[in-house]
């Protein structure tokens, strides 16, 4: 029987990954626009608000949502089925009871091909730096392409993996590869730190460059290997967004750059690339700077007769750093990082 204090609300969709069957859940975390939940198999499913991105382990709400308001805490039980979610409210405060029956169950969408456009890259690049400058993110692109020291400790670990794992990638060394992976999970500050969202943006352009063609699918499989076998070493958090990323789902806030970025009809590259400022203080661009620096790692190897010569020129990392600093008329050159 259905309390009177229940708060009923309607499932608009469920993820490719949402397990079927009933089960027993945990509240894990609280936020604004989602609450994350432990499954018995040890990851999480998240019930995100109308606004939010679908995920491939969440569902997501037919209409806006504030998770944070209901008096839901760490701990709180509840059970997962087949038509609905019910969680405890506090004590004389009810259920939550979300209603999945005529929830739409998603599809995994493919990766979209991503295709180098030399002056749309540039832009991007030029736009994301100004994006982290204001953020004063610890991990930038300019570093990256123009393989030069960073200011700060944090950065200058996280640069150097960077780096490393791109070099490895370039050379087809997997071993050198899957080291400089092992860094960079857990690396960094807060619930998703920097390291991990970097590999989630750097794992998506792997997977879109090879949905064109451009990417070594042996060299991604090792990197996915590397980075799945290192996920007890980050957060509960971040580890579920790193699993999607092995298994090539790209989120949509990434797939909109890469569309941008191959020049897709209606796409947007400012917007998508605020779309992903918006993420976390610094996850979204710190996944952006991934991206960027995967895209042209992933595409430096590939065959001749899949390349454009003039867009992968444009790409070279000595390129983008020029061109940037171009459009910064007396900034001194970065030094160079060993």
């Amino acid at each position: 029987m259905r309390s009177t204090a229940d708060r009923i609300r309607r499932a608009a969709t469920l993820g490719q990954d949402v397990p079927r069957g009933e089960f027993p859940v945990r509240v894990h975390s609280v936020f604004h626009a989602a609450l994350n939940l432990s499954s018995p198999d040890g990851d999480l499913l998240t019930l995100l608000s109308a606004e939010a991105d679908d995920s491939p382990r969440g569902v997501r709400l037919a209409s806006p949502e504030d998770f944070s308001s209901l008096g839901l805490a760490a701990g709180d039980g509840g059970v997962f089925t087949v038509d609905e979610i019910v969680l405890e409210l506090s004590v004389g405060r009810g259920r939550l009871r979300v209603d999945c029956a005529a929830a739409r169950r998603l599809a995994a969408p493919p990766a979209p091909p991503l295709r180098g456009a030399g002056a749309r890259w540039g832009a991007g690049v030029a736009r994301l730096e100004a994006l982290q400058e204001r953020a004063a993110t610890d991990l930038r692109i300019a570093p990256l392409l123009a393989e030069a020291r960073p200011s700060g400790a944090m950065a200058e670990r996280l640069t150097r993996a960077a780096l490393d794992l791109g070099r490895g990638v370039r050379a087809g060394r997997r071993d050198a590869m899957r080291a400089a992976a092992a860094r960079l999970v857990g690396l960094g500050q807060g619930l998703t730190p920097a390291g991990d969202d970097f590999l989630c943006g750097f794992l998506a352009a792997g997977h879109c460059r090879r949905a064109a063609g451009l990417a070594d699918s042996g060299l991604l499989t090792s990197l996915a290997e590397a980075v799945r076998e290192r996920l007890g070493l980050t957060t509960d958090i971040s580890a579920s967004f790193l699993r999607d990323a092995v298994a090539g789902r790209v989120s949509r806030p990434l797939a909109a750059l890469a569309e941008a970025c191959s020049g897709a009809p209606g796409s947007d590259l400012d917007a998508a690339l605020r779309r992903l400022a918006a993420i976390g203080h610094s996850s979204g661009l710190d996944a952006a700077t991934g991206f960027f620096y995967g895209a042209v790692v992933w595409g430096a190897g590939a065959p001749a007769e899949n390349r454009s010569d003039e867009n992968t020129a444009s790409l070279r990392p000595r390129c983008v750093a020029r061109a940037l600093a171009e459009r910064q008329p007396g900034a001194a050159d970065p030094a160079p990082l060993a």
